[in-house]
């Protein structure tokens, strides 16, 4: 499944104005979205070139859809959540004509869903909620990360491949999320994760949250992937005490 980078350092929010009867709803202090109105995207996503375009989530998705994010959201001590203000599901959504399983603005996400038959699954959804909400941080607190050491954690001579910070890689096909023992060895874990510095953080920040099932035995196996893991840990443990790999491996059995 497409998942999207972030669109250029995105704006706030515009709440949505909401009809009687409706199953948006708060969860632990961040607003969810289940309508949609084009003024959910801040103002200039919705201009030329970005031409930010969304559907509005099937109805039959709305309480799945409700669960998977109230769990998502319990993985976060409350201060650490203080950063997202909004959390939207659609049913589609597309940015310079691109269909785009997730992105985030300055304090908000956006999430698609079509259904689990379609590849929304549960572990989908749920890691592409920790996905944006890394980019968020990651913005919000960049001098936590130690990117010099990121980057020496890759094999020699590698350098990222997409210029449009994954949009590039979306566009061609190249956005897989599998994880793959062969890219573990140049210090990525799926294919999308080599596009840019960001999304390849992402891809690891998912899986601390939400894991794989191969996730923990590449850590342990991988020397390069065991080093971003250790890196992307101190940047979390940073935001907030909670987070120590002991938290993260105790994920596995939530």
């Amino acid at each position: 499944m497409k998942r999207l980078c972030q669109l250029i350092l995105l704006s706030g929010l515009i709440p949505l104005s909401l009809p009687a009867q409706s199953p948006d709803t708060t969860i632990n202090g961040v607003y969810i979205g289940f309508n949609y109105s084009p003024q959910i995207f801040p103002e200039y996503w919705r201009a030329a070139p970005i031409s930010a375009y969304g559907e509005k989530l099937q109805p039959d998705e709305i309480r799945r859809s409700r669960v998977i994010v109230s769990k998502a959201l319990a993985k976060y001590p409350e201060a650490a959540l203080s950063h997202v203000k909004a959390t939207y599901f659609l049913r589609q959504m597309k940015f310079f004509n691109v269909p785009y399983g997730g992105t985030n603005s300055t304090d908000g996400i956006y999430l698609v869903n079509q259904g689990a038959m379609k590849g929304y699954t549960d572990l989908y959804l749920e890691q592409t909620f920790h996905h944006e909400y890394s980019s968020i941080l990651l913005r919000k607190f960049a001098r936590f990360l130690d990117t010099t050491g990121w980057k020496n954690a890759n094999m020699a001579g590698f350098i990222y491949n997409d210029p449009e910070n994954g949009v590039g890689a979306i566009r061609n096909n190249q956005s897989s999320q599998v994880l793959d023992s062969t890219l573990c060895q140049l210090g990525l874990l799926t294919q999308y994760g080599g596009s840019s510095l960001e999304n390849d953080v992402n891809t690891f920040a998912q899986n601390l949250f939400c894991a794989d099932v191969n996730f923990w035995n590449f850590v342990d196996r991988y020397p390069r992937i065991r080093k971003k893991t250790a890196l992307l840990i101190r940047f979390y443990e940073t935001i907030h005490p909670l987070f120590t790999e002991k938290y993260f491996r105790s994920l596995e059995t939530l």
